[in-house]
């Protein structure tokens, strides 16, 4: 069942469309992630959804309900949408704990109720004894995560979630985004959050939307942007990425450093292929991979990210001519700098054909 439907939406700040003809449907309690570079419009568009911006073309969805159109259909307040903001917009005069019972309807909970929810909420950010504080009173981060309890005391079926963990340490972050996630699927709330990070993407989401000046670029499961995606920008996007110059025969032969076909036409390759770090096999031994020298490793406890000065002796009428290489390994790294290693890609062949 569809919970929210985005078709061919517009918004214009002035003359300039910063939604453009975006569509993307939601089904009940999916969990999506809009990942893109800034000023490509993710904020816009939740902003949209939730009502406080006024399409200039489209419409918004929530199941059957129509929402949201060229002229606001509902208000903010008659969605049912859980909003949180980038810098959490707290109520300055009200206390922690009357921040996250703000927007429990009096007429709908009782007394008691309203303080075993603000108690529960307490307790999975984790500031219990802090209920009585001011916002000012309050670090950055303990007040995004106020932020955070407040729209999900509502118990919201579409809660938007404008990078919400982006002001918390690694270690807190990565803990209450796990718990975040957690409640939203036990609740069976459909959500959108808003990410730069690719990893708190591809691991929080049922669904990655890529956006590309207020575009939709690529849509699809964690899985499908990562290992299919449809261009090298946007495999950047969701990690990192190796691109090399490659040719495709009529045969459909496809020939790149890293291959065991010979790379014929370096100085006009027809085309490229996307490679991820982990897709090459490095060995101290030769086998049929091919040599290179290690010029760097930069190491990082779990795994460690090699820098290998590839030599392009397939290469035709280019002289001296190296390529680099960045593959990632288990660590710690058994290499050295300055080794000698081969080798060997073990990944999909991404090709892309140039424009």
């Amino acid at each position: 069942m569809t919970s929210l439907s985005v078709s061919h939406l517009f918004v214009k700040f002035g003359d300039r469309d910063v939604i453009s003809d975006l569509s993307f449907d939601l089904a009940e309690g999916e969990i999506a992630s809009l990942l893109g570079p800034s000023g490509c419009g993710k904020t816009t568009l939740l902003r949209a959804i939730a009502g406080l911006i006024q399409p200039s073309g489209g419409t918004i969805r929530f199941g059957s309900q129509l929402v949201g159109v060229s002229s606001v259909v509902l208000p903010p307040s008659k969605r049912g949408t859980g909003y949180v903001p980038q810098q959490g917009a707290l109520f300055p005069h009200l206390s922690v704990a009357k921040n996250i019972a703000f927007g429990l309807d009096r007429e709908i909970y009782s007394k008691s109720e309203i303080s075993q929810i603000t108690e529960e909420m307490v307790a999975l950010i984790g500031m219990q004894g802090f209920e009585d504080r001011a916002p000012y009173q309050l670090s950055g981060g303990q007040q995004m995560r106020v932020a955070l309890a407040r729209a999900l005391a509502i118990k919201p079926k579409l809660i938007l979630l404008d990078e919400p963990f982006a002001a918390l340490d690694a270690a807190l972050r990565d803990e209450l985004r796990n718990e975040v996630i957690g409640l939203l699927r036990k609740l069976g709330s459909t959500a959108i959050l808003v990410t730069h990070d690719r990893e708190e993407a591809l691991v929080s989401s049922d669904r990655v939307i890529l956006m590309r000046d207020g575009r939709v670029a690529q849509s699809g499961t964690p899985e499908e942007v990562y290992e299919s995606p449809q261009s090298a920008e946007i495999a950047a996007s969701t990690g990192d990425v190796l691109t090399l110059p490659a040719d495709k025969s009529s045969t459909g032969a496809i020939s790149y450093p890293l291959a065991a076909q010979r790379f014929a036409h370096s100085s006009r390759p027809s085309g490229y292929v996307v490679i991820r770090p982990e897709e090459i096999k490095v060995m101290k031994e030769g086998g049929i991979g091919r040599e290179g020298v290690l010029t760097h490793i930069d190491y990082y406890g779990h795994d460690a990210m090699l820098t290998i000065d590839l030599k392009d002796d397939l290469l035709e009428d280019l002289a001296d001519t190296s390529t680099i290489i960045r593959a990632r390994v288990a660590g710690p790294a058994e290499f050295n700098v300055g080794q000698k290693v081969y080798l060997e890609h073990v990944g999909p062949i991404r090709y892309f054909s140039l424009p």
